[in-house]
């Protein structure tokens, strides 16, 4: 054990450690993701609005989709855009989106980076592109899943398809959207960084990650519950707070497993983990 301690692999997870200062990089990326959740919702609303999606359908995706200290902030915004439309507002709503979405992307790429190594660029505006272009990508991606998860009944009933195989898709859906999430988030961990981890690697820090996000959630739940019995004044300023500490988790979370990611990648970086890895020559 004490070899080990004193041997150039503990110093090498000690660097990747210690190269990132999580909470202030946690810190910005939820700073950008709380900007960007109204108006996101406003465009999300208008475009549901626009496609003549009923209020019922909408509340019922989101009431098993999100836990129930987002779902107490983001349930009556919904319902005040799906009845009221603006067009000014849905044009500075998507502008605001689009730029806050891309700034958090961007300060998930410059954490991304920083673990890796990889020195920033002097030239800003194009880590701006490069990050929107990833955030496009990829949103589009979870944004047509989600779609599909809330509203995939009343798109194919509206298909000549028979019941029969309507009924097998729908047992399948969450199967479908989980499968396609993951895939997402693997695809968000593997090219949004400049220096590409193995894939497999990139794909056990994902499969860490989702599993925390997923605790996380559960125990936030939990958390919401038993605080909105004690608390009458829960809902008015502990909904936020919740829902910020939540963001500012997970984005603590995304941090350490691509610090897992790196440390794998830096000690197996090939395509065989038969051969004598850098690993192995450290310990020694």
């Amino acid at each position: 054990m004490k070899k080990f301690m004193n041997s150039s692999a503990m110093q090498t997870i000690v660097d990747y450690c210690t190269r990132i200062y999580l909470g202030y990089s946690s810190a910005a990326i939820t700073y950008y993701a709380l900007l960007a959740i109204l108006p996101t919702l406003i465009v999300a609303g208008n475009l549901l609005s626009i496609l003549n999606l009923s209020l019922n359908n909408v509340m019922h995706f989101l009431n098993h989709s999100l836990p129930p200290s987002a779902l107490t902030i983001v349930r009556p915004i919904i319902k005040s855009i799906l009845t009221q439309h603006g067009l000014g507002g849905f044009s500075i709503s998507l502008v605001v989106m689009l730029w806050t979405m891309s700034r958090m992307v961007a300060s998930i790429r410059i954490s991304q980076n920083t673990i890796y190594g990889v020195k920033p660029k002097h030239i800003a505006i194009i880590d701006q592109f490069v990050s929107f272009f990833w955030l496009i990508l990829i949103l589009g991606i979870i944004a047509a899943l989600l779609m599909f998860a809330a509203f995939g009944s009343n798109i194919l009933d509206a298909l000549p398809i028979r019941q029969s195989t309507i009924n097998h898709i729908n047992a399948t859906r969450p199967y479908i959207v989980a499968i396609g999430l993951f895939i997402g988030v693997s695809l968000f961990n593997w090219l949004l960084p400049a220096k590409k981890p193995w894939l497999p690697w990139a794909l056990l820090g994902t499969f860490l990650e989702v599993s925390a996000f997923m605790l996380l959630t559960q125990a936030f739940s939990a958390y919401v519950s038993i605080i909105a019995k004690a608390y009458s004044f829960y809902q008015a300023i502990g909904s936020v707070i919740v829902a910020m500490l939540w963001l500012n988790f997970m984005a603590l979370i995304s941090n350490i497993c691509t610090i897992i990611t790196a440390i794998l990648n830096d000690f197996w970086p090939g395509t065989s983990l038969r051969r004598r890895s850098p690993f192995q020559a450290r310990v020694k």
